[in-house]
């Protein structure tokens, strides 16, 4: 440990301009039960929440010298079968079809969110100036990808993790605000590591504080 304090150095990147972008799957993240309190409510409570990254291939960005393509996140979804949900709503616009009784069936195994894993899609992203006062990319609907297009493959490590019953390696890979969103967690608050890991790649461009809880 050294024992000189020092700012640490950040790099900056201007986030894409709003609009459509081929897209593809490679992070669902099973942030655990996060605690949510609504504006009326006096008291909140702890409810499951997810995350999916998407990798842009045709757009890059340079981190630590290396060419990558570049990553956008959804913001926390509510992890609920419920049709008004926003998690509901945007698997069928990116299934493109609406979901069968068999697939949600509360006495079977229920619909794999990993399904989607390594999916194409079309995503809409817009533009805002986050709490930091810095501009970010936010995921405004993810939508099916086109018949006839060549679908963009990934070329990142896709990533899954589940909270209930978590990677230790895998948790190392995703960027750190979500490792820090994760360790909030009723899962990782009974059974919290020791230690912190540190070992994120490039950071997605939506941030821990983009808009809350987030409506696709």
């Amino acid at each position: 440990m050294s024992l000189r304090l020092k700012r640490e150095v950040k790099e900056d990147i201007a986030p894409l301009p709003a609009g459509t972008y081929m897209g593809v799957c490679i992070g669902i993240v099973d942030i655990g039960k996060q605690y949510v309190k609504a504006k009326n409510q006096k008291q909140g409570n702890y409810v499951p929440q997810c995350m999916f990254i998407f990798e842009i291939p045709s757009e890059r960005v340079v981190v630590n010298g290396e060419d990558k393509p570049r990553w956008v996140s959804t913001r926390r979804l509510r992890v609920s079968a419920d049709e008004r949900s926003n998690l509901y709503k945007m698997l069928i616009t990116w299934r493109g079809k609406n979901f069968t009784d068999e697939e949600l069936d509360s006495a079977g195994q229920g619909f794999d969110l990993e399904e989607r894993a390594g999916a194409p899609a079309m995503l809409s992203l817009s533009v805002y100036e986050g709490n930091d006062g810095r501009l970010h990319n936010g995921i405004e609907a993810v939508t099916g990808f086109p018949k006839g297009l060549p679908a963009p493959q990934p070329e990142s490590e896709i990533l899954v993790f589940d909270a209930d019953e978590p990677d230790m390696e895998v948790l190392g890979k995703l960027p750190e605000w979500v490792q820090d969103i994760i360790r909030k967690s009723t899962q990782f608050a009974d059974n919290a590591p020791e230690e912190k890991v540190d070992i994120p790649p490039e950071e997605p461009e939506t941030p821990p504080d983009s808009k809350g809880a987030c409506p696709i």
